[in-house]
């Protein structure tokens, strides 16, 4: 369906207003631009660094110091940093949660207002790890809060959000199967139908194949295979998740958390939806 360029051009300016994330993310994708909008968002609101830093900054001088050597994507530093607070006797899951995640979480917020790069986010992802792995270690083998599968839509070969929702759902105590990027919706129902999983994260960067994410969650339902699916990723909106079932939209790799421990606790996609939309 074509739409009017006055319709859209309002729905874009209504975006830039409410969203100014994704909007950021569409120019990113040079939609906008191809289009012949004017780009620049006029927003004198957008945080500051050090607001971003100051809002997820842990209290405790030590969780600080390990949030911000994984926003510096330091590894060494923060399995050293993670290694001493253990041998303290900190509680593995409080310094997953307290003082590894803030430093992500402030990386993607960056991230999201362009205040950050791809390689950063990397290197604080592999910063995180390091810590998370010295914490599963002490842990041992605990018991998984549920077996799910993160995927990108097929066509989208993107997938730095994919591996950082992979990585909080790990690091949140779900056990997690990377089917990795550009994955058709066929394998996707194999896969959930020969794994007994509970949920699937589906992402994409791209419009273009956002419909994948649709179409998965409709071939999970259709041929009976009782697994939601968690959307998310930059041309990803509520709106668009609200026009299909078997879905629950995520807006950021914390929100899959969310969406996962709803779904595993027992609660159907409507449920979670009614929950969390």
């Amino acid at each position: 369906m074509v739409r009017h360029m006055d319709v859209l051009v309002e729905e874009m300016l209504e975006l830039r207003a409410r969203d100014p994330a994704r909007y950021r993310r569409l120019i990113q994708e040079g939609m906008l631009v191809e289009l012949g909008f004017d780009v620049t968002t006029g927003d004198s609101k957008m945080p500051t660094v050090e607001e971003i830093r100051a809002k997820y900054r842990p209290h405790e001088a030590s969780y600080a110091a390990i949030a911000e050597s994984v926003i510096a994507g330091n590894r060494a530093r923060v399995k050293e940093l993670i290694s001493s607070s253990l041998d303290q006797g900190k509680d593995p899951v409080d310094l997953v949660t307290n003082a590894l995640m803030p430093g992500i979480q402030t990386q993607c917020e960056l991230y999201d207002l362009g205040k950050a790069f791809v390689p950063e986010i990397l290197m604080s992802n592999d910063a995180m790890q390091g810590g998370i792995q010295l914490c599963q270690a002490k842990l041992g083998d605990i018991p998984k809060k549920g077996k799910l599968a993160t995927f990108v839509a097929e066509g989208d070969l993107h997938d730095i959000g994919k591996n950082i929702v992979a990585a909080i759902l790990r690091a949140n105590g779900f056990d997690v199967l990377d089917l990795g990027r550009d994955v058709p919706t066929a394998k996707v129902v194999a896969t959930a139908r020969e794994n007994g999983l509970q949920m699937i994260s589906g992402s994409t960067l791209m419009s273009t194949t956002k419909a994948g994410l649709k179409r998965t969650a409709e071939t999970l339902e259709e041929e009976g295979v009782n697994v939601p699916l968690a959307c998310g990723g930059a041309a990803v909106s509520k709106s668009f998740v609200d026009t299909f079932g078997n879905s629950v939209y995520g807006r950021s790799p914390l929100d899959a958390v969310k969406i996962a421990s709803e779904i595993c606790s027992g609660k159907d996609w409507k449920e979670t939806r009614n929950a969390l939309h």
